[in-house]
């Protein structure tokens, strides 16, 4: 936090020498009422804020308004401390002391308002800024113990970068939003979400701390095209949570010591992982699992690859209805399951190296392919290769599940090669064939559904 602040008064201190350098009339000091200067300001102005405490304030024009020494703003029961509704603003250097989650006195204010029309409606999160506006800019916010920390809706082209949200219901929340910038910032110790997306494209989360949050540390609910990279999550619940999100890019993000799952990909389709780092996840206590990397609820076309997996439970979970989906060139190493499948089918699990897991696999109720043209290295195979091809001649058998699965094409020494997804998705489609159909107990001829039923065996001849 220390930190955040020193750099924030630095830059601040920095564009104040070049606006007073420049050849304009140079940045307006507001001092006293801040709505009445914001009021008389013109279109594209600065505002330099000293610090003390402010009413709440709305930007209604596009303005530049810098704090010094963080200024304060409080919320109030749905009365943001700063509301922006303009387009092209940048904010920064302020403090903002949010309005709790209060089901009662949002009643209470909605009665009171009974011959007005209100704002906004009674679901409208008590937040500490709302940003309704395009191209805002937030820099070295600082924004504690509210709903929505910042509440931003329906907005183009927002950032958000070297802020902290702490003690919030929520610390960001984006709703239908497309193309924002959310980088170097903290979210720390939220009650459900650090970062809630939500109906939103084009998102990028990169660089930030995600922390101690009670639910996960970022939520991506039905959006598209996000990418999340380079992120620590630690101490969530759950670390990153795409729902229902496609085509999104997660890439060398840290995720450790999460209480249930690292990373989560549910009902999601096209996503990409690689280059994680996922370690430690799983807490104590009767009923808490540890799961690095989940793919659940009929995800389809994931790639998961180039991952480090370590001391989970699971390594890697791919349950309930997923296929189609590629797990391959990781890591698995100390977990005790090192990967888990259960009734899923054409999923193709290959060039993985499986290490110092309590047990390396668990496939059951599945059809799915456990090896290509290669198969995976797995550092308890005991079999040879006696034509040096670096493929064992005897096939490895998944230790756990109902499946039977087999590897046949074990691989003798570990996997080295880089990540080639091309080449990955042409294998897929090349073996991952299995037509659940063709396991149906009955066929339909005529329109007539025809029991199957098979002919005594003749075992007397």
């Amino acid at each position: 936090m220390e930190q955040i602040r020193a750099v924030a008064r630095f830059s601040l201190f920095l564009s104040i020498l070049a606006l007073a350098g420049s050849a304009s009339a140079g940045p307006i000091f507001a001092t006293g009422d801040l709505q009445a200067a914001i009021d008389g300001a013109m279109p594209g102005d600065t505002l330099i804020v000293p610090s003390g405490e402010y009413d709440p304030f709305t930007v209604d024009k596009r303005l530049n308004i810098q704090g010094v020494g963080f200024p304060s703003a409080r919320a109030q029961t749905q009365n943001s401390a700063i509301t922006i509704m303009a387009d092209g603003v940048r904010l920064q250097g302020f403090k903002v002391v949010g309005a709790p989650k209060n089901q009662d006195d949002k009643f209470r204010f909605y009665m009171d308002l009974s011959d007005r029309k209100p704002q906004y409606s009674l679901n409208q999160p008590n937040s500490g800024v709302l940003v309704v506006g395009d191209g805002v800019t937030i820099e070295d916010l600082v924004v504690e113990g509210s709903e929505a920390g910042v509440l931003v809706k329906g907005s183009r082209n927002f950032t958000i970068i070297n802020s902290s949200f702490e003690r919030c219901d929520s610390g960001l929340w984006l709703q239908d939003c497309e193309v924002a910038a959310v980088e170097g910032s903290a979210f720390l110790g939220c009650d459900k979400y650090g970062v809630r997306i939500e109906g939103s494209e084009g998102i990028t989360i990169e660089g930030n701390r995600v922390c101690e949050n009670s639910g996960a540390g970022v939520l991506l609910k039905d959006s598209t095209g996000c990418t999340v990279a380079k992120n620590e999550f630690s101490r969530n619940w759950q670390g990153l949570f795409l729902w229902n999100s496609s085509f999104c890019d997660i890439l060398e993000n840290d995720a450790h010591r999460n209480v249930y799952y690292g990373m989560v990909i549910a009902s999601g389709s096209n996503n990409t992982m690689v280059g994680n780092r996922v370690t430690k996840n799983g807490g104590s206590g009767p009923g808490l699992l540890g799961i690095g990397i989940s793919i659940q609820e009929n995800c389809t076309h994931n790639l998961v690859a180039g991952n480090l997996l370590e001391e989970n439970l699971n390594g890697i979970d791919l349950t309930r209805g997923s296929q189609f989906n590629l797990i391959c060139y990781n890591e698995i190493s100390k977990n005790s399951n090192g990967i888990r499948l259960d009734k899923n089918e054409n999923n193709l699990v290959y060039k993985n190296n499986f290490r110092r897991n309590a047990i390396s696999g668990y496939d059951n109720a599945s059809n799915n392919f456990w090896n290509g043209s290669v198969g995976n290295y797995y550092d308890d195979y005991r079999g040879r290769d006696r034509d040096g091809d670096g493929i064992g001649d005897d096939p490895y058998w998944i230790p756990k599940g109902s499946s039977c699965a087999v590897d046949w094409r074990p691989l003798m020494k570990p996997v080295e090669e880089e990540v080639d997804p091309d080449a990955a998705w042409e294998d897929l489609g090349r073996y991952a064939i299995y037509n659940p159909l063709e396991d149906l107990p009955y066929k339909v001829e005529n329109q007539t559904i025809v029991i199957a039923k098979r002919e005594p065996s003749k075992w007397w001849i």
